[in-house]
């Protein structure tokens, strides 16, 4: 679940106006499976604009959220590729009556700081750890062929070893850090039920995104095999396309929030933080990361998480990862609290952050009535 016509001395030979135009469409939509904005040029955006579509100004709402404004100081972990992740920790919580730490783990294309309402909420109840997927934020680039979701799940259990420690565990995952949730829960099952005792799936999927087209009128399978070809297209003209997805674009503006969001009415400033975000990712990390999703498939993995409190949470207007994908963990977690939210896309943990959260203080003082029973 979510950014530069360069002047070559040699000509270039141009695609047909058609193929630019297919071009346009399926780019489009794997900046919706980002969560992000793609323009495929000053047309585009200028036919966006025409239709009345002009983003508004961030704030004008009377929304005034300090974004990118919470952070910690944190070890650098280096894992065993070579491969420095960026780490924070909010250590802020006091009289609290047990050792409790939430790691929050962040989706495709974004960062840790996509956190910021469930980490402005919790950072006086828990100990928290964030840290940026490899190729992400702050994190440093990884080899692409480890840009798959059990490396991300190997990187998250030397973050549980190294940073969290001993005590019990709650896990946030959204979208893609879901999936390395799952992955571990394979990886590590006898840590479920023990060491981590709680788990939050958030907007993902446990599979089957290689049926899953985001481009009206292109099916699925069509889709996932336009879409790695495309990628590269797109990044030998990285300068076009990045002017478009930086923060500020008018089509970067608009995209992401059709692709992120649900509501119509959703605050200008939360769709710039999302832009900003995105942004800050290369398409050619975009490229690194897409081929993997095909190959997800955490049905079975969800055995081992029937042993914790867990929460699953989706949205019914979500594009990246849709509600079918939630109702589908939900059935294979019968145990666990689930919430659907009418209108939300995507991005719930920003879009509809009050909700989320509720289930995420649920889940949370359940967790702390298991561990204080006295078996633990």
């Amino acid at each position: 679940m979510s950014r530069r016509e360069d002047r070559a001395p040699a000509r270039r030979a141009l695609p047909s106006p058609g193929v630019v135009g297919q071009t346009v469409a399926v780019v489009a939509g794997l900046a919706a499976l980002t969560a992000g904005g793609v323009a495929a040029g000053l047309e585009l955006e200028k036919r966006l604009v025409s239709k009345g579509l002009r983003r508004r100004v961030p704030g004008e709402e009377g929304e005034e959220q300090p974004f990118f404004s919470l952070r910690s100081g944190g070890p650098v972990v280096t894992t065993p590729d070579g491969v420095s992740l960026h780490v924070e920790v909010d250590d802020f919580a006091r009289g609290t009556a047990d050792d409790l730490t939430i790691v929050m783990v962040h989706g495709y294309a974004l960062s840790l700081d996509c956190w910021h309402f469930q980490r402005a909420h919790f950072r006086d109840q828990a100990r928290i750890v964030l840290y940026d997927q490899r190729s992400h934020g702050r994190s440093e680039r990884s080899d692409p062929d480890l840009c798959r979701v059990p490396q991300l799940s190997r990187d998250l259990a030397q973050i549980m070893d190294e940073v969290v420690g001993d005590g019990p565990v709650v896990l946030f995952g959204h979208s893609m850090g879901a999936m390395t949730i799952m992955h571990l829960a394979e990886d590590h099952p006898e840590w479920f039920g023990d060491r981590i005792v709680g788990v939050a799936l958030i907007a993902t999927s446990s599979g089957g995104l290689d049926n899953h087209s985001i481009v009206k009128g292109i099916p699925g399978p069509a889709f996932a095999r336009l879409a790695p070809s495309l990628l590269s297209l797109v990044n030998r003209v990285p300068t076009l396309v990045e002017r478009g997805r930086r923060a500020g674009s008018d089509v970067g503006f608009v995209v992401t929030k059709r692709m992120a969001f649900g509501r119509d009415d959703v605050p200008a400033s939360y769709v710039e933080f999302m832009s900003a975000m995105l942004g800050d990712t290369p398409m050619s990390v975009i490229a690194d990361y897409y081929p993997g999703f095909a190959e997800v498939d955490e049905g079975a993995a969800l055995a081992a998480l029937s042993g914790v409190e867990c929460a699953v949470i989706g949205g019914t207007e979500d594009r990246i990862t849709p509600v079918v994908h939630t109702e589908r963990i939900i059935e294979l977690l019968p145990g666990a609290e689930s919430l659907v939210i009418p209108g939300s896309g995507h991005m719930g943990i920003i879009e509809h952050h009050d909700e989320v959260n509720a289930v995420l203080d649920d889940l949370v003082r359940r967790v702390r009535r298991t561990w204080e029973t006295p078996s633990h």
